[in-house]
C-alpha cells in the first residue's frame, strides 16, 4: 500500500511537537500530503501547522474539530492512508480523550506515538510484530509494509499461541511472505510455561530487548467489551507503550 496522504492530530500540549515531528518526517519519506486536525478553538495550533507546511515545502491543510473530537478525526481519517495519534496522557487535556475509539472506527492503520520513551530517528528499521494469526494482526502487518521497506530486522513474536503447531506454521508462512517483500524476518515464540509476565508486558519487554523502533499489532481482536471486562492486550499496550505502535482493526 502506498501512503499518499497522512492525517495527524495536533494539540496544544508540549508532547504534540514530537508527534508532529514524526508526521512531517513520514510525509517527506512517503512524499505524502499532510492533513492536520486540531481541537476546537485551537486556531494557533492550526496556524503553526500551516507555517510548518510552508517551511518544510510540503503540501497539506488543517481542520478544526468542532464537536466530539474522536468523531471528527475518524471522519477525516476515512480520507487518508495513515492516521497519527498520540497516546492518552493521564491528567492532561489533549482534546482527544479516547484514541482507541478512532483506532476502532476509522478503518485505517493508526500510528500511536507514546508520550514518553524512545524517540527513534527512523521508524521501521527494527520492527517487532505481535502476531496471533488474527484478521486484525494480518491487516496490521500488511499496512506496515511501507514502514518496513528499509528495515534491517523484523521479528514475528508469538506469545502463548492457542494452537502451537498451526500458529507457528502460519507465522512461518508470514515470514516467507515478508521475505518475498525483501524483508529479513524471523519468528520467536514464548510459551505460557515460560511467560511469567502478562502478554502485553512480554511484548513490551521484547521491544526493549530487541531495541525495536516500531511495534506492529492488530487492535481489539476480541470485542472491546470483553477487553474492558476481562482485560486485554490492546488496552494494556495503549496504556504502557514506550515506542510507536502501528495498529489496525
Amino acid at each position: 500500500m502506498a501512503i499518499s496522504d497522512i492525517l495527524v492530530y495536533a494539540d496544544p500540549t508540549a508532547i504534540s511537537a514530537e508527534r508532529l515531528d514524526i508526521a512531517f518526517r513520514l510525509a517527506h519519506r512517503f512524499e505524502a500530503y499532510l492533513i492536520g486536525v486540531v481541537p476546537e478553538d485551537a486556531t494557533a495550533v492550526g496556524e503553526k501547522f500551516q507555517k510548518m507546511l510552508l517551511n518544510e515545502s510540503l503540501l497539506g491543510e488543517w481542520h478544526m474539530a468542532i464537536g466530539l473530537t474522536e468523531s471528527v478525526v475518524t471522519r477525516w481519517a476515512h480520507c487518508a492512508d495513515l492516521v497519527i495519534l498520540g497516546q492518552r496522557i493521564p491528567d492532561h487535556d489533549t482534546g482527544l480523550y479516547h484514541p482507541e475509539d478512532v483506532v476502532l472506527s476509522c478503518s485505517r492503520p493508526v500510528l500511536v506515538v507514546p508520550y514518553a520513551g524512545r524517540r527513534p530517528d527512523r521508524i521501521g528499521e527494527n520492527v517487532l510484530i505481535a502476531w496471533n494469526g488474527s484478521r486484525e494482526a494480518s491487516r496490521a502487518v500488511q499496512d506496515a509494509l511501507p514502514f518496513m521497506s528499509a528495515s534491517s530486522a523484523v521479528t514475528v513474536l508469538l506469545v502463548d499461541p492457542d494452537d502451537e503447531l498451526a500458529d507457528v506454521e502460519l507465522a512461518q508462512d508470514l515470514v516467507a511472505h515478508l521475505g518475498r517483500h525483501g524483508l529479513n524476518a524471523k519468528t520467536q515464540m514464548i510459551r505460557h510455561d515460560l511467560a511469567t509476565l502478562a502478554v502485553s508486558d512480554t511484548i513490551l519487554t521484547h521491544v526493549a530487548e530487541l531495541d525495536a523502533d516500531l511495534l506492529v499489532m492488530g487492535a481489539y481482536s476480541h470485542s472491546r467489551f470483553r477487553e474492558i471486562i476481562l482485560g486485554g492486550v490492546t488496552r494494556d499496550i495503549l496504556r504502557d507503550m514506550n515506542v510507536p505502535v502501528l495498529m489496525a482493526h
